[in-house]
């Protein structure tokens, strides 16, 4: 049995194969609030919506409120035995789709609008296992962007450099969530989260053909790596970014970097 309300309807949600803005459609509320309702068990929804959901899932509010699993029908006699019913095929599609991935957690102002998250450096191995926990998320700084009004919004601040000359180490990415992985775009900017880590990188999109996705530095120095679907668990989209790196020219940060790997090579060459 779940353990909890928030558990239970994010997964009849899944069962049912709806994203969070199908539901809220569905149920006339914002897709914000169902994020509450399927993050914070805490929060007490309203009877009338309480009867929405339930129906729209096929269940009960009992079930949804306490976990309260309804009384099965009489069973049939002997001279007429019960016929089990199919177990449902999970079409392939769903998982790489980002379908079953466990929901955006949100932050929103007192009107309701939502607020971009800002994860730094310092923040990103906790967001592994804390991006689905509310009050995780709260703990973080949150801001409103101008023109970031048609999805949810994340801002991660970028390591290392993996993505000169384009992006330099502290710079900001501004990233928008993307509900269905198969449209990503190949040879664009995305923010993947996996069980590996945070990454910023250009994808090349692999999901019909190899159930994964690879992933290529700016950089040359680093080799592309591939990602396969079971790993993925948040994909952003870049929509923007903001620099504090304004006195380095484009171009010295990587030819340094290169002439560096260079004088290693060399080294390494003549037995040193």
């Amino acid at each position: 049995m779940m353990s909890n309300q928030a558990a239970r309807l994010k997964a009849l949600r899944q069962k049912a194969g709806l994203n969070q803005q199908q539901v809220a459609d569905k149920i006339g509320k914002s897709r914000p609030r169902i994020a509450i309702y399927e993050t914070q068990p805490q929060v007490r929804i309203p009877s009338d919506v309480l009867g929405k959901l339930a129906k729209l899932y096929r269940t009960t509010s009992d079930y949804i409120e306490n976990g309260t699993v309804p009384a099965p029908p009489p069973t049939q006699s002997s001279t007429h035995p019960q016929i089990s019913a199919p177990v449902p095929v999970v079409n392939p599609v769903d998982y790489t789709s980002g379908r079953y991935v466990r929901p955006v957690t949100v932050a929103v102002d007192r009107f309701g609008r939502e607020r971009a998250v800002l994860v730094p450096v310092k923040a990103q191995a906790g967001y592994l296992s804390g991006y689905g926990d509310p009050e995780f998320i709260q703990g973080l700084n949150t801001y409103s962007i101008p023109g970031c009004d048609d999805g949810t919004y994340r801002i991660f601040e970028v390591a290392g450099d993996s993505m000169l000359d384009t992006l330099m180490p502290g710079d900001l990415v501004v990233a928008r969530y993307v509900e269905d992985w198969r449209s990503m775009r190949s040879e664009e900017i995305y923010v993947i989260v996996s069980s590996e880590g945070v990454v910023v990188k250009r994808v090349r999109n692999m999901l019909d053909k190899a159930r994964g996705i690879m992933i290529i530095s700016d950089n040359p120095v680093f080799d592309p790596d591939f990602v396969p679907v079971a790993d993925l668990l948040e994909i952003w989209e870049v929509k923007a970014y903001i620099s504090r790196n304004l006195t380095r020219k484009t171009g010295d940060v990587l030819q340094e970097l290169n002439a560096i790997k260079s004088t290693i090579e060399k080294l390494r060459s003549n037995g040193h």
